[in-house]
């Protein structure tokens, strides 16, 4: 069975519910979405008219009782912090009253200061493992019919797209040592329990004339929500294992035509100063790359690429269609082990109606570029997997950039050469999986990388005669000397999975040495 997800986008960034206490409730729990749900299910356009009423269809009934034996097992939980503030706001209340100094009754006014919202950094969602079929039809319809989340002024859109979970559900809690965060969910019986309470509320007989007229002075009336069928789960944040992948997801991003190989690193280096002027000053050093002075940089930091419609028509793996890719995509790889904060906060940067990237030309021209909206995909199954009978290798899609100077002649191994500066290369991305070196022994690491249980190798390099450098990089160190760009094919063997996408060289991270798979039949 597929899993279920829903995700509950705020249009105004805000969220207000109170407690049965009367205290704010700072996030969207589980059981209010459930309420939700009733709420849509009794009257929205899956309601069932029966004797003039609307009611709760079957269908809707069983799915409803489905999440009551089922809580979900993820949850995503955006940053959020208190908003406060002092405005006042006023409603009739239904109800009349008295004035002090007159006779006449008037319709009663109450005013609340809104001081008990919380701002939202992003949306919520839930997730649940495994859902039938039906649940998937009927929640999706409900869903549609949900205006709000929380109190009347919290208006939402809940939509059954994809999340990214950022907390999941603690099997064996602990009362007297709670960790995570505490999450009210319905339990078994809730639905008949809420069910119960509306009929108590609406009674078929209606009441006399001398009960239901008017009095100079009334009071809202109104019963407690029972809470019985309520109980009380904890969720915490996961200890994620490092992947070996070296950018385990991207944020793949539509754009409005196709790029020409010639100008790929430019725009990658202007989506990148265009994502860090969003970010301000608080930009973190996975996305600069300035890192704090003795703090030993990550392998691989936060990369920027173009992968053409052509290769987005390969792909196979999680994530949106290749249909809305016509014209390629820019791809914002993260990093694995990359800070949950990090990557809130590149979405929240690329989070804007209207997204577009500027850049001068070498004419002096400013050209600009529109960017649609962005998707969260995974790039472990990214490449369409080999056929039987088949073999896979890799070359470089627009070049690759030496990452050092020709080193000296080694006694047993020879030269330096293409090839040399390639498994570097490969070092450098892999480093985190290989054994740790002296920061500068090169030839050690070139070991390192061809050692026999990896089975990688380096098939063919060529040189590339184009004086414009800038095409392959946009900087390099000075020490590298003279920067010559080059194409080259390997075997990656077991050193990463067949089916990922990896970049490598001195400009992985900005545009170039991206990696792309090459089939061919064994017996050739």
């Amino acid at each position: 069975m597929p899993p279920l997800t829903i995700r509950a986008r705020f249009p105004l960034g805000m969220f207000q519910g109170h407690l049965e206490d009367g205290s704010p409730s700072r996030l969207p729990d589980t059981a209010r979405l459930y309420s939700a749900l009733i709420n849509a299910a009794g009257n929205g356009t899956a309601a069932d008219p029966i004797k003039g009423q609307l009611r709760i269809s079957s269908e809707s009934a069983a799915a409803l009782n489905w999440l009551e034996h089922h809580p979900p097992t993820e949850l995503m939980v955006p940053e959020y912090v208190p908003a406060y503030s002092s405005v006042t706001s006023y409603r009739d209340e239904g109800t009349l009253e008295k004035p002090p100094k007159s006779n006449a009754p008037r319709i009663k006014k109450s005013g609340r200061t809104v001081s008990t919202a919380t701002a939202l950094a992003g949306p919520v969602g839930w997730f649940w493992d495994e859902a039938p079929s039906h649940v998937h039809e009927t929640i999706g319809r409900l869903c549609g019919d949900v205006s709000c989340l929380g109190e009347s002024d919290t208006p939402v859109v809940l939509t059954i797209e994809p999340i990214e979970t950022t907390h999941k559900l603690i099997s064996e809690p602990s009362e007297l040592h709670p960790r995570g965060i505490s999450v009210r969910t319905p339990a078994p019986g809730r639905l008949d329990e809420l069910e119960r309470a509306w009929e108590r509320e609406h009674p078929t007989k209606f009441p006399t004339k001398a009960n239901d007229k008017a009095r100079q002075t009334e009071r809202t009336s109104g019963s407690p929500i029972p809470r019985a069928a309520l109980q009380v789960l904890q969720y915490e944040v996961p200890t994620r294992p490092v992947s070996p992948d070296p950018w385990p997801f991207a944020f793949a991003i539509p754009v409005e035509r196709a790029l020409r190989p010639e100008e790929v690193v430019d725009w990658c280096v202007a989506t990148h100063r265009m994502l860090v002027s969003r970010m301000g000053d608080s930009a973190p050093a996975s996305v600069t790359g300035a890192f704090p002075r003795g703090v030993r940089n990550p392998a691989n930091r936060v990369a920027i690429q173009y992968v053409p419609s052509s290769f987005m028509a390969d792909r196979h793996g999680t994530g949106p269609s290749a249909d809305e890719f016509s014209n390629g995509a820019l791809m914002i790889l993260l990093p694995a082990g990359l800070e949950p904060a990090d990557q809130a906060q590149i979405l929240r940067a690329l989070d804007a109606p209207t997204l577009r990237v500027w850049m001068r030309t070498q004419s002096g021209s400013g050209q600009d570029l529109k960017l649609g909206s962005p998707s969260l995909i995974g790039l472990h199954d990214f490449w369409p997997e080999v056929r039987s009978g088949w073999r896979r290798t890799w070359r470089s899609a627009r070049g690759l950039v030496p990452e050092t100077r020709r080193q000296n002649d080694h006694p047993d191994l020879g030269r330096w050469g293409f090839e040399e500066a390639a498994l570097l290369s490969l070092f450098h991305v892999f480093r985190d999986h290989l054994p740790d070196l002296p920061r500068r022994d090169y030839w050690a690491m070139v070991q390192a990388v061809t050692d026999k249980s990896l089975a990688v190798r380096v098939l063919s390099t060529h040189r590339i005669s184009d004086s414009r450098v800038d095409r392959y990089v946009h900087k390099a160190p000075k020490a590298i000397g003279a920067v010559q760009p080059y194409s080259a094919e390997f075997e990656l063997g077991h050193l990463v999975g067949n089916r990922a996408l990896i970049s490598l060289g001195q400009s992985r991270h900005l545009g170039g040495g991206l990696l792309v798979p090459v089939d061919t039949p064994e017996e050739s």
